[in-house]
């Protein structure tokens, strides 16, 4: 009980750019890279697999969805450098990425056995086990994708 107490105390897991706060009741900034099933991008409008799963997150965290469509390098740049919240784009868990950005655990693994993942800002660790928590609710749905 008293560990529990001071992990709280020290609010941990804390962002350390406030991305969860920020996120919560405004907005969302989103980074798309199109890789079809998962993202398509047609104009201003997105949609596919990862697209459909970031506006219900959104819609729970009553957030707005501000998109940036882009190359994979250019989002995941902009991502290391905190300008966006979350990238989707097919992403899988041994992307060479890893080491500057954070994935969330794998929500899916493919009929190839790759592993996919979202890509979020790196030490906002609230905002992570926010989308991590979103994941593990639709968990029987995400395993079931036809992919």
């Amino acid at each position: 009980m008293a560990a529990l107490l001071l992990v709280a105390a020290c609010g941990i897991p804390r962002d350390s750019d406030g991305a969860l706060d920020r996120i919560r009741n405004g907005t969302l900034r989103l980074g798309v890279a199109e890789n079809p099933p998962w993202v398509v991008a047609r104009d201003s409008a997105i949609s596919g697999i990862e697209a459909t799963l970031v506006g219900e997150l959104a819609a729970q965290m009553n957030a707005k969805v501000e998109t940036v469509h882009g190359s994979e390098t250019r989002l995941l740049e902009g991502l290391h450098r905190r300008e966006l919240d979350l990238v989707i784009g097919g992403f899988t868990a041994d992307s060479p990425w890893k080491r500057d950005v954070a994935f969330t655990k794998p929500y899916h693994e493919d009929k190839d056995g790759r592993k996919h993942v979202l890509a979020l800002a790196p030490g906002e660790n609230g905002w992570l086990m926010r989308v991590e928590q979103f994941l593990h609710q639709n968990e029987t749905r995400l395993k079931a994708l036809p992919e």
